[in-house]
């Protein structure tokens, strides 16, 4: 048989890209780029016409074209507008279509893209129509017809969802592939279809095929359909590699993406310093890549491959070689990392699992899904847990695409695993964590790659003896390969090549020779650091003499005789100085925390700079020095380190070098740091609000002193006390605390601060420094104390911070005097630091129950909204992610006593166990319990855990195997509220609501001795003694109660003092003292062998303030609240005056005082009226009983001998003070609750106001309405009063408006007083009928002109809560306020801006002040100062001269305060003599 033509020439040949993309051709674009159709000819073509050869992507001449009414609909949009002409056969159509695909196919040499694709697939369809009129094979003709057709479908749908024009040229790439591949097989189809024609290619290059001759040789193709049907399956494969292409271009174009802000998050942001490492030479360890790409591909193989051998055996550049060899973030999902020794602060495990995320987002599944919970902040990216990052980054999202095929499944490339974690290596928690991940990965599905290289260490063996991964180990000394040394001989010539073009009149060409070459690639043993660092000793000198040098070493792949050749040819007969600075900067850069530059290391050792570039110089073999400083292989530093190594003079001790920088880092803090280091100008500005902060601070804070200032502890954590380091750590201490919170405070670093500060404060205990560690001690608080301020502000550290610091404290005495020009605590302040040292905010429900780990860093939360949550105790920040997975309230929480796991009961039933590590449940749930779990504890030795219950039982379990140990212990009546183990795991104490106590034997289960009883009610809480003697328990009957563990008895007498239920007790670690919390909202501590309580508890009204009025004489106050108290207060001492008037059984909404002043009527929600006397505190006489609903008002006549009350029940009452009885009937008429009521001054008129918006007037002696209603208030009317002479009305309502009314005619008088934004609670008129001060919903109190209506002055603020009444004082010149913030302020009036006094110092302060988010603003909104929360509600405002309440009262001397411009004035005549 003659053999069939060879039409491969259709084939896409390589060619260079061309310059325009060949997948879209934009307008305008030359027709070169994408080819173009034939051009219609304007002549009809006979059926002799020929097919002229394509030659240079030049169309088809004389070519046919199918001229139907219409152009085919299977033609390219481009290639149908064809001018009018005479109609052709259908098969002069289909073979112009075929000529114009084959047009195409040629012209892929040219560039391969979609819309050559499109077109060829519309071209072949138009071909194999035709083919399909032969009769052979009918079946698969159509089969594959259908096929290609619908790959065309999908290419146009995909198209049109990407965007063609949107293609990036770096996807381009990696689509060329796929598209070239599908062509050509296009193309062997076409040839196959013409061979089997019997045209040859002299048929076509010679113009000898005329379409006659086509159509008569087509027609006898006869092509079997098992070859038809192989070119469809092909064609199908091809069709799924494009669209698997697709999918990763979109998964790319991240950059077009919404979700682009949300996942750049995710990035790290890599030092500048770092790059990737060399790859292999071109040639070399190609055995090794290709093991490693067969491994890649193969489903069947772990999906872990380890790379592993000696140092400089070249693990780093077959990983680096790796990321181009499989195309990753090319052709393949994947990513890739190397970690650093000298930058493990910044390559640290969650950064590496971040920038594999990012890198893994590029596919769209796991795109969506990680914008998706990081949207709705379900991440926490700054998570300690890195467990539960890794599970969310990269477990979770990977389990999204289980399905992906090998060839796109995602690999990962992680080079230098050992260097994870720097010098501390193996005992860093970073390195912990990353062999925690990687056990993880080793679980994932085996088409989930990842690459891992390293040296053989003993964690990294023993993580990989657990996971079992493919194995490579590199070959290196006596065992190294053939092939590695011929690798490494490759490498030498290309670097000799290098060295000889600058030599080329001394050297040859091929210098030194293929034998010397091939010795030193012997002496290299395998190592290809030994061979670029003996290249990099040749190039550094004479080449000839350098070479003698590297060949004289002894050994095979003996790295110390090299680098011991390194140090003597560059530094050859070295003084004692120089060894000194080389090892001063060679200890430097192997200790830093961080890369440095050259001037960085020179100015922080305090070396001239010529002096460390000559020693970075002559390491140049090993050192890289063009930015940071960093050694070129980790080798070097180990060789260093070694004190038996050849340069045993040149050995580095970590604990000296340590030291070293430590000395250096305080002496440049102690010359550098100074007030005011960024020149800041105002202290009205915040840090982020300064211009240019960024650019600005790195010409004040030099990068060294940046360097001294964050890692001057972590180095003296390692370094002696010597006397010079010592004497400039008191320095430190005692002058520089604040000029270094500046620098902690411009960048960002204040938790880190903390952190700093207790590495000192523990270096020094541990050195016993006691003369310091007071002074140090304080410094931690500080920074806690005041953390959000010192983040915002430089100069409110001095403004803000330092006045409110406690007197007694160190800081005070120590920095407070040289600070004169600020804020002065005249009276009240914090006396000693906050016993609460972080308030941990997270939960969204309450808080049930906390707990201690055992070394106090951590305390776990059990919550209402059904989480467990950790905390640092140190910064207040949540550890991890909040342990979810209780499915109702968790009751109970405690650590274990190694702090390694967490046990968590809840109403859910069930006991559960978490690994505090990984954030994960510790086995299944511990089930068996019929009701709520109300307790649970830990054993002392960790191995069983005890569980309380509502179904009466307690259970112990198994931690281990999560069974249940030994049968449930019952007998308890009621439920089992709590439980807790003795110190020696021997006994089980608990609590229950069968109101007693029980103590349970661990072994036997049976219940030791009788049941201890004595509480009333239930036992809520249980705890026992650390000598295992006593068991404490609190009860509901609100007492606390000791117990005698062996006798059973309770010893001594109950503990009483709570107003609530016993919620929590537990003993001091020395057994003397008892701790308990009650419902009371109070805390207190008890001695446990006198049963007194120790110190006091806060006193003052519990719940919001509704009421408050003045004594006549000014010398009381009385307020009343919702605690169900009234309460009498000492005007000038602000202390309460006697008991709480106690009898009101529910809400006391209203008081008043008598005309003269001996008693005080208060009515309540609980229908009453009472009357109390004010010296004795008692009540006078009887309730007075008889309204229908809650009493909102009350009030004296003006000879006090009657009271009038007004009530929800819309009644107004008189009653008669000295009888008790009701005077007269009922005043009824209004038609809703009536708000407030008050006596006319001549005592003859009553006025009532309604949520009805009247105010009615009252004749008191015939009980009838006097006149009209006021009536035009639009909303509710809470209070209304009348003037000292009856003249005028003041009303005060839900509208929040102030009105005036004329009492004679009920006319409203003047306009309303508007200001208020919420509703207005109270009115009150000065006896000179002057003034009307007014209390609101928005917080304020406002003072009114009755005449002309305006508003006096500036509101008065300080109260955080609705004000609920005020009064003025008898003389005018004070008001009282009381609010729902539980306080009572007074103010002063003669202070005040509406008497226009005149102030000389902090006026702005006086004049304008309110406060916002903790700031006390000025009248232009300028921050004047911050107040720490606990002590805002305390604050005496301008104005005010009186507080009562529970909170801390501070009065401010603001004489000497500055700010604005003037604030560096804060450290006065100080800082000239200190200058």
């Amino acid at each position: 048989m003659e053999p069939k033509p060879n039409w491969k020439f259709w084939k896409k040949k390589k060619s260079p890209k061309p310059t325009t993309s060949s997948l879209s051709t934009p307008a305008g674009t030359s027709a070169a780029s994408v080819p173009a159709p034939v051009a219609a000819s304007a002549t009809p073509v006979e059926t002799n016409s020929t097919i002229s050869p394509i030659v240079n992507n030049q169309t088809v001449q004389n070519s046919v074209v199918a001229t139907d009414d219409s152009p085919p609909s299977n033609l390219p949009e481009q290639h149908a507008c064809l001018p009018s002409r005479p109609c052709v056969s259908k098969t002069e159509a289909w073979l112009s279509r075929a000529t114009l695909f084959l047009t195409f196919t040629k012209s892929v040499a040219e560039g391969v893209g979609l819309t050559p694709l499109k077109a060829a697939c519309e071209g072949v369809v138009s071909l194999l129509e035709a083919v399909q009129a032969v009769q052979n094979n009918r079946s698969a003709w159509n089969e594959l017809v259908l096929a290609i057709k619908t790959h065309l479908d999908t290419f146009e749908q995909q198209l049109g969802q990407v965007g063609i024009s949107d293609i990036l040229e770096e996807v381009e790439s990696s689509l060329k592939g796929p598209i070239e591949d599908y062509l050509n097989d296009v193309t062997d189809l076409l040839a196959n279809i013409l061979a089997e024609s019997g045209i040859t290619e002299a048929d076509i290059k010679d113009n000898k095929l005329t379409i006659s001759v086509l159509v008569q040789r087509i027609g006898t193709t006869k092509l079997e359909a098992g070859v038809i049907n192989d070119y469809r399956l092909r064609l199908q494969t091809a069709q799924s590699k494009i669209m698997q292409s697709l999918i990763l271009y979109i998964a790319s174009s991240v950059g077009n993406s919404k979700d682009d802000a949300v996942l750049a998050r995710l990035q790290f942001t890599k030092p500048s310093n770092i790059s990737r490492p060399r790859e292999c030479v071109k040639g070399t360890r190609t055995d090794i890549l290709a093991k490693c790409k067969e491994w890649s591909l193969n489903e069947d193989t772990p999906n872990i491959l380890w790379i592993k051998g000696h140092p400089g055996g070249g693990k780093s550049a077959i990983a680096s070689s790796l990321v181009n060899e499989l195309e990753i973030k090319k052709k393949r999902l994947g990513s890739s990392f190397f970690f650093q020794r000298q930058n493990a602060i910044a390559m640290t495990t969650p950064a590496l699992w971040r920038t594999v995320a990012y890198d893994l987002a590029r596919h769209p599944t796991i795109r969506k899904s990680l914008a998706a919970e990081m949207k709705k902040e379900e991440i926490d990216l700054e998570t300690p847990n890195i467990d539960v990052l890794f599970q969310q980054l990269i477990q979770g999202p990977l389990t999204k695409i289980e399905d992906i095929p090998i060839e796109q499944s995602p690999i990962v490339v992680i080079d230098a695993l050992d260097e994870c974690g720097g010098l501390d290596s193996q005992r860093s928690k970073d390195r912990k964590d990353l062999i925690r991940t990687l056990d993880s990965w080793s679980k994932l599905p085996r088409n989930f790659k990842l690459i891992v290289t390293s040296r053989e260490e003993s964690d990294i063996a023993r993580l990989f003896s657990r996971t079992q991964p493919h194995t490579i180990e590199l070959s290196t000394g006596e065992k190294t390969d053939m092939q590695s040394k011929e690798d490494i001989q490759s490498f030498l010539r290309i670097e000799f090549q290098t060295i000889t073009e600058r030599y080329p009149e001394s050297l040859s060409a091929d210098w030194p020779g293929s034998k010397i070459i091939e010795d030193l690639a012997v002496k290299a043993g395998g190592l290809f650091i030994w061979a670029s660092t003996a290249i990099k000793l040749i190039e550094a000198g004479e080449p000839e003499e350098q070479l003698k040098q590297a060949l004289s070493g002894k050994g095979t792949g003996d790295m110390n005789s090299l680098y011991v050749q390194v140090i003597k040819m560059s530094f050859p007969s070295p003084s004692i100085q120089v060894v000194q600075n080389l090892l001063s900067v060679v200890g430097t850069i192997i200790v830093a925390k961080e890369p440095m530059r050259l001037s960085a290391v020179a100015q922080l050792l305090s070396i001239a700079k010529p002096v460390a570039e000559h020693i970075c110089t002559g390491l140049q073999s090993v050192m890289e020095s063009k930015e940071e400083l960093r050694f070129r292989h980790q080798s070097f530093v180990d060789f260093l380190l070694d004190p038996g190594s050849d340069a045993s003079n040149l050995s580095i001790s970590l604990g000296k070098a340590h030291e070293a920088l430590a000395s250096r880092c305080l002496k440049i803090m102690r010359n550098e740091l100074r007030f005011n280091i960024g020149t800041i100008e105002s202290s009205y500005t915040l840090n982020d609000e300064i211009p240019g902060l960024e650019s600005w601070l790195e010409k004040c804070i030099s990068p060294h002193l940046l360097y001294a200032s964050r890692f001057w502890t972590t180095h003296l954590e390692e370094a002696s006390p010597s006397p010079e380091i010592l004497d400039d750590v008191r320095y430190f201490l005692r002058n520089q605390f604040l000029f270094w919170l500046e620098v902690i405070s411009l960048h960002q670093l204040v938790n880190g601060g903390v952190v700093i500060l207790l590495v000192l404060l523990r270096w020094l205990k541990r050195h016993c420094l006691e003369d310091l560690i007071a002074l140090a001690s304080d410094m931690p608080r500080f920074i806690t104390h005041f953390n959000t301020l010192i983040l915002q502000s430089v100069p409110h550290i001095y403004l803000s911070a330092l006045p409110f610091v406690p007197k007694q404290s160190w800081i005070a005495k120590e920095y407070g005097p040289r600070y004169p020009n600020t804020l002065k605590i005249e009276e009240g302040g914090d006396q000693k630091w906050l016993a609460t040292l972080n308030i941990l905010s997270g939960h969204n429900g309450d808080v049930l129950s906390v707990g201690w780990s055992a070394d106090g860093q951590r305390i776990v939360s059990g919550s209402y909204d059904k989480t467990v949550r950790i905390w640092d105790v140190t910064t207040g920040q949540q550890q991890g992610s909040l342990l979810d997975g209780h499915n109702d309230w968790v009751e109970s929480v405690a650590f274990s006593p190694d702090g390694r796991r967490i046990v968590s009961g809840s109403i859910d039933q069930t006991v559960r166990i978490w690994d505090v590590e990984t954030g994960k449940q510790h086995g299944p749930s511990l089930e068996g319990h019929n009701g709520w779990v109300q307790s649970v504890a830990f054993s002392p030795d960790g191995r069983r855990i005890v569980s309380g219950s509502y179904d009466k039982t307690v259970r112990i379990w198994d931690v281990e195997t999560g069974k249940q140990h030994g049968p449930s212990l019952e007998g308890h009546d009621g439920f089992v509220l709590s439980v807790a183990f003795s110190p020696d795991g021997r006994w089980i104490a608990t609590g229950s609501s069968d109101k007693t106590v029980r103590i349970w034997d661990v072994e036997t289960g049976r219940q030791h001795g009788r049941s201890l009883k004595g509480h009333n009610v239930w036992v809520r809480s249980v705890a026992i003694s650390s000598d295992g003697r006593w068991i404490v328990s609190g009860s509901f009957d609100r007492t606390v109660r000791i117990w005698d563990v062996e006798t059973g008895k309770q010893h001594g007498l109950s503990f009483e003092g709570h107003d609530g239920w016993i919620q929590s007790v537990a003993f001091s670690p020395d057994g003397r003292r008892i701790v308990s919390g009650s419902y009371d909202k109070t805390v207190r501590i008890w001695d446990v062998e006198t049963g007194k309580q120790h110190g006091l508890s806060l006193g003052g009204h519990d719940d919001r303030v509704v009421s408050v009025a003045i004594s006549p004489d000014g010398r009381w106050i009385v307020s009343s609240s919702n605690d169900k108290t009234v309460r009498i207060w000492d005007v000038e001492t602000g202390k309460q005056h006697g008991p709480s008037l106690e009898g009101h059984n529910d809400r006391v909404q209203s008081v008043a005082f008598s005309p003269d002043g001996r008693r005080v009527v208060s009515g309540s929600d609980d229908r009453t009226v009472r009357i109390w006397d004010v010296e004795t505190g008692k009540q006078y006489g009887l309730s007075f009983e008889g309204h229908n609903g809650w009493i909102q008002s009350v009030a004296f006549s003006p000879d006090g001998r009657r009271i009038v009350s007004g009530s929800f029940d819309r009644t107004v009452r008189i009653w008669d003070v000295e009888t008790g009885k009701q005077h007269g009937l009922s005043f009824e008429g209004h038609d809703d609750w009536i708000q407030s009521v008050a006596f006319s001054p001549d005592g003859q008129r009553i006025l009532s106001g309604s949520n009805d918006k009247t105010v009615r007037i009252w004749d008191v002696e015939t009980g009838k309405q006097h006149g009209l209603s006021l009536e035009g208030q639009d909303g509710f009317v809470f209070s209304m009063t009348f003037s000292p002479d009856g003249r005028w009305i003041a009303t005060g309502s839900s509208d929040k408006t102030v009105r005036i009314w004329d009492a004679e005619t009920g006319r409203q008088h003047g306009r309303s007083l508007k200001g208020h934004d919420g509703w207005v609670r109270s009115v009150a008129i000065s006896l000179d009928g002057r003034q009307i001060v007014s209390g609101s919903n928005d917080n304020t109190v406002r003072i009114w002109d009755v005449e002309t209506g305006q508003q006096l002055g500036s509101s008065l603020e300080g109260h955080n809560d609705q004000v609920w009444s005020v009064a003025f004082s008898p003389n005018g010149r004070q008001i009282a306020s009381a609010s729902d913030d539980k306080t009572v302020r007074v103010w002063d009036l003669r202070h005040a801006p509406l008497l226009e006094m005149s102030f000389k110092k902090a006026s702005s302060y006086l004049n304008a002040s309110r406060m916002t988010d903790g700031w006390i603003r000025g009248p232009n909104s300028e921050r004047l100062f911050w107040v720490a929360p606990h002590l805002q509600m305390g604050l005496f405002p301008p104005f005010q001269t009186l507080f009562i309440g529970q909170y801390i009262q501070t009065r401010l001397d603001m004489s000497k305060f500055v700010h604005g411009a003037a604030w560096t004035q804060v450290r006065g005549d100080w800082a000239e003599a200190s200058a």
